[in-house]
């Protein structure tokens, strides 16, 4: 049996959860740091990847903020 709708909105197609971006960025950090630890035993080129993430993850959350018009 299908999802009840509510107020107009298709079943299934409402919002994205505030935790998303959070559970996405954490998720490619956390697949860096064990590709990198997988392959060297240690953490060392991993923080570059880590970084482009976490600036990118900040960049769109400003955006969001205040890119809307």
């Amino acid at each position: 049996m299908p999802k009840r709708a509510k107020e107009g909105k298709p079943a299934g197609k409402g919002e994205k959860k505030w935790w998303f971006g959070i559970a996405s960025g954490l998720i490619l950090i956390f697949f860096f740091l064990f590709v990198d630890f997988l392959t060297t035993g240690r953490i060392s080129w991993s923080l570059w990847p880590i970084g482009a993430v976490v600036f990118f993850w900040v960049a769109f959350a400003l955006l969001n903020k205040f890119g809307r018009e």
